[in-house]
């Protein structure tokens, strides 16, 4: 039952940080059940997104932005590493916040080339704010944003994270903490 948390603007696996906006959605961070098994668990788990923040990191200016999470089918196993998608899987205990929990079994995603291995379904978070704002989202206790334990065949399997502006085109940041079930 590890809580973790995977931000796209610390560059952290890989190098990759916060991704160019443009005016089409760019995934900022995705997580879902992982058929990949890492350190010593097993098995296929759900997890719950329960508090999401998110912002930029470019020249202040007077810009829309617009954020959301969606439902999403999302190919969770190593063969998405290829094609500059960074699967953090194997690196999913650099993220645990209590460092006593063993690894999540989570896929976690950070890079805008994402959407190549993204089928969105449903909308469940959508927040438009100003581009000099920052904002954060925490779930009520039971209102968690949840996906299932089931593998990207079964359906819709992942979270993601995504951001777009019709004149912003700097970088956007989203930090998200999730636990795993």
């Amino acid at each position: 039952m590890a809580n973790f948390a995977v931000s796209n603007s610390t560059g952290t696996g890989g190098g990759l940080a916060a991704q160019a906006i443009t005016t089409t959605y760019k995934t900022l961070v995705i997580t879902a059940a992982s058929t990949t098994a890492t350190g010593t668990n097993t098995g296929l788990r759900r997890g719950k997104m329960y508090d999401v923040l998110i912002g930029t990191a470019g020249t202040p200016a007077d810009n829309v932005m617009q954020f959301d999470i969606v439902r999403a089918t999302y190919a969770s196993s190593t063969a998405i590493t290829t094609g500059g998608v960074l699967m953090l899987s194997s690196l999913s205990s650099n993220f645990v916040l209590d460092a006593a929990d063993g690894a999540p079994t989570a896929v976690i995603s950070i890079n805008s080339s994402v959407e190549t291995y993204l089928t969105t379904a449903t909308e469940l978070w959508d927040v438009g704010i100003n581009q000099r704002a920052s904002y954060r989202w925490v779930a009520a206790p039971g209102s968690e944003l949840v996906y299932p334990a089931a593998s990207s065949g079964a359906g819709p399997n992942a979270l993601a994270v995504r951001a777009l502006s019709p004149a912003y085109t700097g970088t956007a940041t989203a930090t998200v903490l999730v636990n795993e079930q």
